[in-house]
C-alpha cells in the first residue's frame, strides 16, 4: 500500500544539460547495487550510534525506484545475477549475516522479492532507514529522473518508519559539485555517497579534486565512493592517488564476480571509504564473504577489505 504523494521539495534548474548513456534502470539490482547497498546500510547504521543526526548528501541518484519487469531491466537482465543469486543463498544457507536479512527486508517493502518485481535504488533505501533528526539530499544530474526521484520519494512504503518529508530534498543537478555547495552540513555530520557513471575521460581527475574539496570544507565527513572493477593496475593507482591526497583513513571494501584482470571487461565493484566509522571492516567481513559465494561466477573470482591508510 502506497501513501497519496505528499509535496516533496525538488529543485529543478532550467539548462542544458549532459545526457550520460550510463543508465540505472539497466544495472538496478546487479552485483555492484548488491554491495553498495549492503555497505550504504551499514554505514547509516554506525552512523546513527550516535543520536544526532546527519545529512546523507547522494550525487548520482537517480530514479530511486526501478521495475525490474520493464523492457530496460529485461534486457540486460542483470538483478538476476545479483540480487536473485543473493536470494536463492540466503534461501539455502543455514546462517545468514544480519546485515543482509535487514537488506532483503528492506527490498521486499517495495514489491514482491521472490518474483523481482521492483528494486529500490539507494535513495529509497536510505530514506526509509533514516531517522526523524537525519535529512537527506539526492542529486541527479538529469531533470527529468531528477523529477521521478521526487515522486518515489514521496510515494515510499506507508510502513516504513521514514524521516519526515521536510527532512528529504531531490534536486538536478551536477552532483560533484554538491560537495561543495552542501557541506559542511548544518548537523556537523555527513555521510557522502558518490556513485558516478564513469563515462568521460577526465571523471576521475574530476572525482579526486571534488573529493579534496569536499575534505576541507568538510574534513571528518565520511565519503563513500563507489568504482567499477576494471583495468585493475590503472584502477590501483588511482585509488592509490586518492588514499596520498589526505591524512584521513581510507578503506576499500570490493566484491568480484570474476578474477582480475588488465582489460576493459568489468569484473567486479568496490567502495573507497574516506572516515569509515570505527568496526566498519569487522562488520563487513562477514557480510562480504557470503555474498562473494553467492554472486561470484568464477572460483578464483576475488573480495577483500583493504587499509589504504590506516586509522591512526
Amino acid at each position: 500500500m502506497m501513501t497519496t504523494p505528499p509535496t516533496l521539495r525538488v529543485r529543478i534548474n532550467r539548462r542544458p544539460v549532459c545526457i550520460m548513456n550510463y543508465q540505472h534502470h539497466f544495472h538496478a539490482g546487479n552485483h555492484a547495487d548488491v554491495l553498495k547497498h549492503l555497505v550504504l546500510l551499514q554505514l547509516i547504521e554506525l552512523m546513527q550510534q550516535k543520536p544526532t543526526g546527519f545529512l546523507l548528501l547522494e550525487t548520482h541518484a537517480g530514479a530511486g525506484l526501478y521495475d525490474l519487469q520493464a523492457s530496460e531491466a529485461r534486457r540486460s537482465d542483470e538483478a538476476t545475477g545479483g540480487i536473485g543469486r543473493l536470494l536463492q543463498a540466503t534461501q539455502a544457507a543455514n546462517t545468514v549475516p544480519d546485515l543482509i536479512r535487514f537488506y532483503l527486508e528492506q527490498i521486499g517493502r517495495f514489491g514482491s522479492i521472490l518474483h523481482l518485481s521492483h528494486y529500490p535504488g539507494s535513495p529509497l533505501l536510505a530514506v526509509c532507514v533514516l531517522r526523524p533528526q537525519d535529512r537527506y539530499i539526492g542529486v541527479e544530474l538529469v531533470p527529468k529522473v531528477a523529477r521521478e526521484l521526487s515522486r518515489n520519494l514521496a510515494e515510499r512504503p506507508i510502513q516504513a518508519q521514514c524521516i519526515h518529508d521536510r527532512r528529504v530534498i531531490a534536486r538536478d543537478g551536477e552532483g560533484l559539485a554538491a560537495l561543495k555547495a552542501d557541506l559542511p552540513p548544518l548537523e556537523r555530520r555527513g555521510l557522502i555517497l558518490i556513485d558516478p557513471p564513469y563515462e568521460q575521460a577526465q571523471e576521475r581527475d574530476d572525482i579526486t579534486a571534488a573529493l579534496q574539496a569536499g575534505l576541507q570544507r568538510f574534513e571528518t565527513g565520511v565519503y563513500a565512493l563507489w568504482y567499477p572493477i576494471k583495468q585493475r593496475p590503472y584502477l590501483d593507482r588511482w585509488l592509490n592517488r586518492i588514499a596520498k591526497s589526505t591524512p584521513r583513513p581510507v578503506l576499500t571494501i570490493e566484491n568480484s564476480i570474476f578474477p582480475d584482470e588488465s582489460g576493459n571487461r568489468l569484473t567486479g565493484s568496490g567502495l573507497l571509504i574516506i572516515n569509515p566509522p570505527w568496526q566498519l571492516d569487522t562488520l563487513m567481513q562477514p557480510v562480504l564473504e557470503f555474498v562473494n559465494d553467492a554472486l561470484k561466477q568464477d572460483t578464483a573470482a576475488p573480495s577483500a577489505i583493504r587499509w589504504l591508510n590506516p586509522a591512526h
